[in-house]
């Protein structure tokens, strides 16, 4: 008998339109066209629904925390009243036992001090999305004129830093861009004084490869390669540089303490979003599998949270490190790599029965930082462990 899913993160697309035009966004830009029979926002009659499936969710589950994590799209394309009545409504309406915690994922261009002021009264913590120096940004990250968005995504942060309303420097999200100067990147985020950076690779599948990989997966580590000059330059900094979490989490679990989320670890994800017309799906990244891939049928005005969860593609993501290919569960690394994000292992011919487009990657950068913890820890932590050093080459020629 399988452990009962829970959603603890409702990730809350209020906004299907985006003032930007991300060459990879999986909203607009992998295929996926459902966006288009979406309404624009999110409707005061969803949120109240909303509210309503989330209290009897946490009720029934006995949950002590639950975040709303705002996102699109662009969510600040909503009104400022929008946030007030949502945030409102959530601590009327939420059962007291139930922490609450709210986030934003915004690419910045529309913050000002009177939003600022707005996210500090509701105690919505902000995360820009920005992808390092300007080229490296704006490769990418572009208008819907083609024009890149650094400069007016770079004011934003600088507005969200300097505010007197905000009491810390925002979180930043990028993805990962291999066609960059990692060590420029590095630099870059401390000049700019970033405090808490994560990082994205590239949403792909089987169908859709990365970067770089047009004719094939095998051999190819561009993406540990750019990675692993970041985290030596990161690991090896005695200033007070940005936190990262991907490595942090990646050197908890090498160590025993399982911090993981959907790209390595075991543990199971607790997200679910909820579309502007209400629909309840799986995180986006899946939309690179196929175009309505996400849509299930469930609608938070004729569904429960626990009705979606049972969903198959639910659970494929909710128990995304379980159930992997022979390869994975034969491979010595697994247990850290946890068979990387679930969306990266579809294909048409074998579902999700695959390695990560990005397995050689995973086992390039583990192997390297695990190497590198080993030479920092205590001998008689590595003895207690049973940590040992790895070789990629020998694990790769196993793999192949």
């Amino acid at each position: 008998m399988r452990d009962k899913s829970i959603c603890k993160v409702l990730i809350m697309r209020v906004a299907s339109r985006c003032n930007l035009n991300c060459t990879y966004c999986y909203m607009y830009n992998v295929g996926d066209e459902s966006f288009k029979s979406q309404p624009k926002f999110m409707s005061i009659d969803t949120v109240d629904k909303v509210i309503e499936q989330v209290g009897l969710h946490c009720e029934t589950n006995d949950l002590k925390t639950f975040e709303f994590i705002f996102h699109g799209g662009e969510p600040m394309l909503i009104s400022k009243e929008f946030y007030k009545y949502f945030v409102a409504q959530a601590k009327e309406k939420l059962p007291i036992q139930t922490k609450l915690f709210f986030a934003i994922q915004t690419n910045g261009i529309l913050l000002s001090e009177e939003w600022c002021k707005v996210f500090s009264e509701l105690k919505i913590e902000i995360g820009i999305s920005i992808d390092g120096y300007e080229e490296s940004h704006d490769k990418y990250r572009i208008n819907h004129s083609g024009n890149g968005s650094f400069h007016s995504v770079m004011q934003g942060f600088k507005v969200a830093s300097e505010s007197a309303y905000l009491h810390k420097i925002p979180g930043v999200l990028s993805v990962i861009n291999i066609q960059s100067d990692a060590e420029k990147f590095f630099y870059f985020l401390k000049e700019y004084k970033v405090q808490l950076i994560d990082f994205l690779l590239p949403d792909c599948s089987y169908e859709k490869l990365p970067l770089g990989y047009a004719d094939g997966i095998n051999d190819r580590t561009l993406y540990a390669d750019w990675l692993i000059i970041l985290f030596d330059l990161w690991f090896s900094d005695n200033t007070n540089g940005p936190q990262i979490i991907f490595f942090e989490q990646l050197v908890k679990i090498i160590i025993g303490i399982d911090e993981g989320f959907e790209y390595i670890g075991n543990r199971k994800a607790e997200f679910l979003t909820i579309e502007t017309d209400g629909s309840i799906e799986v995180t986006g990244s899946f939309k690179v599998c196929g175009d309505g891939f996400t849509k299930k049928g469930y609608n938070i005005h004729t569904h429960t949270l626990e009705e979606s969860l049972e969903d198959d593609l639910a659970q494929r993501y909710i128990n995304g490190h379980d159930n992997l290919c022979s390869k994975c569960q034969a491979c010595p690394i697994v247990e850290v790599c946890g068979g990387g994000f679930v969306a990266h292992r579809y294909s048409k011919h074998n579902g999700f029965d695959n390695p990560s487009v990005y397995c050689l990657d995973l086992m390039k950068l583990i192997t390297h930082v695990q190497n590198k913890v080993l030479d920092y820890l205590p001998i008689e932590f590595v003895e207690e462990s049973e940590l040992t050093y790895l070789s990629f080459e020998e694990l790769k020629y196993n793999n192949i």
